[in-house]
């Protein structure tokens, strides 16, 4: 019975799937049952050729302005989200863009966050998006794809998540590491939609798109490994808080840390510096690179 057990935990764990799923991983297992597609993209493009077997959404369904800052979803919200796209626990999902511009990466990235947080863990990207996927000559389809509706519970969890007060009550306790480019990050260039120039006092400045190449296929993992470690000095088992402007770019951030490296607890400020940089109360420094230590 254990040999038996065992055979079958090692044909489960063919099919996990890795934070980073190639067009190769992907087409070959499409069709196992437990892996779910999810296109991320606006307008048509869904219906005009999709992965088939994929699903849709969109970045509106997972986030909402209330105002002052872009938020993720309610608890309920998602949950009828996910549920609807025939997610739950045990799904291997995987994420991917038609990808246009920046920002259509950034919305895989962002779904990829909040489904950690509601308690999907299983959760991959396609790296380089549609385009690797054409390249690769895999198949695509215009058919609707049907779904059947899970019963999706979500389990927060709040370890992935920071709010305007845990940012106030770790200033210089932890490493903070702002996403957006330098030139924001420093105060020389202002931040559209951010009243106050710089950054979080004492944050770090590393732009996520750093991380992926011009065809927004993700530069090798042992550069990356390199990077945080002996440039940033990051620990894997110690906690990192990661920002932006909005939440998008930072999300990027958070799956190469969370995801491909395996860094172990790593906050997303949801808010970031649409709360931080409106308000008078926020400790922030300009024109100069900061480094942490403790």
């Amino acid at each position: 019975m254990k040999i038996f057990a065992a055979l079958i935990a090692g044909v489960v764990s063919l099919f996990a799937v890795e934070p980073l799923v190639s067009p190769q991983w992907l087409g070959k297992n499409m069709n196992n049952p437990s892996v779910r597609v999810v296109e991320v993209s606006e307008g048509g493009s869904y219906d005009l050729e999709h992965i088939p077997g994929a699903s849709h959404t969109t970045i509106a369904a997972w986030r909402f302005d209330n105002g002052t800052f872009l938020s993720v979803r309610s608890v309920e919200e998602i949950e009828k989200e996910i549920s609807r796209l025939g997610i739950d626990e045990k799904s291997e999902v995987v994420l991917y863009a038609p990808i246009s511009e920046p920002k259509d990466l950034l919305k895989t990235s962002y779904i990829y966050w909040a489904l950690n947080y509601y308690g999907i863990k299983n959760v991959g990207i396609l790296d380089g998006g549609m385009k690797a996927w054409k390249n690769a000559q895999l198949p695509l389809t215009s058919e609707e794809t049907m779904i059947k509706p899970t019963a999706f519970k979500a389990r927060l969890d709040n370890g992935k998540i920071a709010d305007l007060a845990y940012v106030k009550n770790h200033l210089g306790k932890l490493p903070m590491i702002d996403a957006r480019p330098a030139d924001m990050y420093l105060g020389i260039t202002p931040t559209p939609t951010v009243k106050r120039n710089g950054h979080v006092e004492g944050a770090m400045s590393y732009s996520w798109n750093y991380s992926v190449d011009k065809e927004y296929l993700l530069k090798p993992r042992a550069m990356l490994e390199r990077v945080f470690k002996e440039g940033y000095g990051l620990d894997k088992n110690k906690e990192i808080l990661v920002y932006c402007t909005g939440g998008l770019e930072t999300s990027y951030n958070y799956f190469v840390l969370s995801g491909v490296l395996g860094y172990k607890n790593v906050r997303l400020y949801d808010a970031s510096m649409k709360e931080w940089g409106n308000r008078e109360d926020t400790p922030m420094s300009q024109y100069r690179y900061e480094m942490f230590s403790k």
